[in-house]
């Protein structure tokens, strides 16, 4: 008991000035708190995280490269399109930067418009509407990547510390904006490419949905073990004696004191943020351009997760319904 006391210091030490792990300690303190007042070992602190996200061989789709030869190249001196390819050396387009590599396709595709509407060679105009409707076939795939492959989305879905704080540091609006923005951005017609990195950053310095699955993922976990533990040792929860009921009552004070009052609150954030977010995330694993690997890697969380975060907390509940219905006490703070 020692050695789990001096682990919930030192969890405090480490924790206590980090908000977003409080949930966590919450969590901790809550289970080691019943296991004192049942008279039993504490079970071990979880070490939880999410699973790696895909990697950039399933997500890669190898889009092919759209070349121009010189002697075409020279012939778009007349328009914009000319200097938009030499930025990438008579390349239509072949970039490193998911978002960088978006926008130069949105202008390419505008300035292959322009340069149509003011071309009067027929051959030349041939070989524009042949170069634009590459282009616009590509798009979605390019779009595709800017989802799966941009450093900051992976940022936003996988990063593997802080838990949800239920508050505005959580960056709920931030987040349901950029996804918004980038979801729809076909729909933008006056892309900018700063609001485009800006709404990219936004998700790397608020990754909520990694907070969010990896919250749920940890409440699952904590509270399925607590439930089958204190089912376990529920043979001295009977309120069949003097001491049974003392039990029963220092138990339903620390139900209240951490359950209720803590962790049931910053729940009820995770399930306002999941209800916002998750009708995004719906509309992306039923993408048709977005690679499977990235589609099941979201459904796991925002399907599967929070169904698995659901029941935990529904099983949770309905122990503690059950003993106070078996000790007649009446629901309430005591």
């Amino acid at each position: 008991m020692r050695y789990k006391v001096l682990t919930l210091f030192v969890m405090i030490l480490v924790l206590g000035c980090d908000s977003s792990h409080r949930l966590q300690l919450h969590l901790q303190e809550y289970q080691d708190r019943m296991a004192k007042v049942v008279g039993v070992e504490s079970p071990d602190k979880l070490n939880i995280s999410l699973p790696p996200y895909p990697t950039l061989r399933e997500l890669n789709q190898n889009i092919p490269a759209t070349t121009i030869k010189l002697f075409e190249f020279y012939t778009l001196k007349h328009c914009e399109l000319y200097s938009l390819v030499a930025q990438r050396n008579t390349s239509l387009g072949n970039l490193q930067l998911p978002s960088i590599r978006y926008f130069y396709e949105r202008q390419l595709i505008e300035a292959l418009d322009q340069c149509l509407i003011s071309s009067k060679d027929a051959k030349l105009q041939a070989k524009l509407v042949d170069w634009k409707q590459t282009k616009v076939e590509q798009l979605p795939l390019v779009w595709a990547d800017l989802i799966q492959l941009s450093s900051e989305m992976k940022q936003g879905l996988s990063a593997n510390y802080g838990l949800v704080q239920g508050n505005e540091q959580d960056g709920l609006i931030q987040t349901k904006d950029a996804l918004n923005f980038l979801l729809y951005i076909d729909q933008n017609k006056q892309l900018s490419s700063a609001r485009l990195e800006q709404h990219l950053k936004n998700l790397k310095d608020n990754p909520l949905p990694a907070k969010l699955w990896l919250s749920q993922l940890t409440l699952s976990e904590y509270l399925t073990r607590a439930t089958l533990w204190l089912t376990l040792h529920s043979e001295d929860l009977q309120c069949d004696s003097t001491r049974s009921k003392q039990k029963v009552d220092y138990l339903t004070n620390v139900f209240y004191q951490f359950f209720i009052e803590k962790i049931q609150p910053i729940a009820s954030q995770m399930n306002h943020y999941q209800y916002q977010l998750g009708p995004i995330f719906e509309i992306m694993s039923a993408h048709p351009h977005l690679s499977p690997s990235f589609k099941n890697y979201i459904k796991q969380f925002n399907q599967q997760g929070f169904e698995n975060y659901q029941i935990a907390m529904q099983q949770h509940v309905l122990f503690w319904q059950s003993l106070f219905k078996r000790c007649n006490k009446q629901p309430g703070k005591p």
